[in-house]
């Protein structure tokens, strides 16, 4: 069977949202693994992996956020995805030719489908392979469940988990669908990033563990970690750069919610694009 897996944030999200939504849709007798006061969703995932390996019956997961409401049952998609052997992962939406954790910059790639607070993200709803998928909701199959871990303290916070696991799958032979998931309702109201530190933490590591680097480009990588403690400051002058200018009411075009925020991960993204085709896996 296909259980589910949930990391609750601080809030009633979890109790009020996604849980009654999976009572709803799930098989009878289909486990439920729960990880609270988390300080990583890397770490988190790696919990409940441990968890669904040790259950014999479980042959897959699937993994969402605690603001995502289920209208059906997405087990029934992924167990026909999953009968095919190559595949090791399932996402709602995602794109290919990946160079950045802001997969959906990749404008021409994306692919899936899934339903925001206020809009549709609709990419098609038919099955598509791709390179990273969001991990606002995602599924893996029991293979996944045995023989993939993020590496201890590689990555941390909640930014970026469903680019890197989909990198993960990946080089380890597996391919990376993504299918309308079913219904899906993520309820974001354009809360944003939870930590834009972490985010770019976790954009530079994977760059360097999974595209080819030069030696000076890795120098530039690691002097460029050095500069995450700074990104705070950063943000805080841009916004009030933009309240003297009048753009700070302006409306966000990117994925965030918040324009301030878009502007520098927009900044990171085209940066990011020397690296095209230079992806290991």
């Amino acid at each position: 069977m296909i259980g589910y897996g949930v990391c609750v944030g601080p809030g009633n999200l979890f109790h009020r949202l996604s849980l009654p939504a999976i009572e709803r849709v799930r098989t009878p007798g289909s486990p439920v693994f729960t990880m609270r006061n988390q300080r990583s969703l890397f770490a988190a995932y790696n919990a409940m992996f441990d968890q669904a390996a040790a259950n014999s019956d479980v042959t897959g997961l699937v993994m969402l956020h605690d603001d995502v409401e289920l209208r059906k049952n997405p087990a029934d998609v992924a167990q026909s995805v999953f009968e095919d052997d190559s595949v090791g992962m399932l996402g709602s939406v995602g794109g290919s030719d990946t160079v950045s954790l802001a997969w959906w910059n990749e404008r021409e790639t994306r692919r899936g489908r899934v339903t925001d607070y206020d809009k549709v993200h609709d990419y098609g709803s038919d099955r598509y392979e791709v390179h990273a998928v969001d991990d606002v909701i995602l599924c893996v199959n029991r293979w996944t469940i045995e023989n993939i871990r993020f590496p201890e303290g590689h990555y941390r916070g909640f930014e970026g988990l469903g680019v890197i696991l989909a990198t993960l799958v990946r080089a380890a032979g597996k391919r990376v669908m993504v299918q309308d998931l079913q219904d899906v309702m993520h309820h974001n109201d354009g809360r944003g990033f939870n930590g834009l530190k972490d985010w770019r933490h976790n954009e530079l590591r994977w760059q360097r563990e999974f595209f080819d680097l030069s030696p000076l480009e890795r120098l530039g990588n690691h002097l460029e970690r050095l500069t995450i403690p700074a990104i705070p400051a950063r943000l805080a002058a841009r916004r009030l750069m933009m309240r003297a200018t009048g753009e700070i009411h302006r409306a966000s075009d990117g994925e965030t919610g918040d324009p301030v925020i878009d502007e520098l991960v927009g900044g990171w993204y085209r940066r990011c694009t020397r690296l095209r085709g230079r992806l290991l896996v």
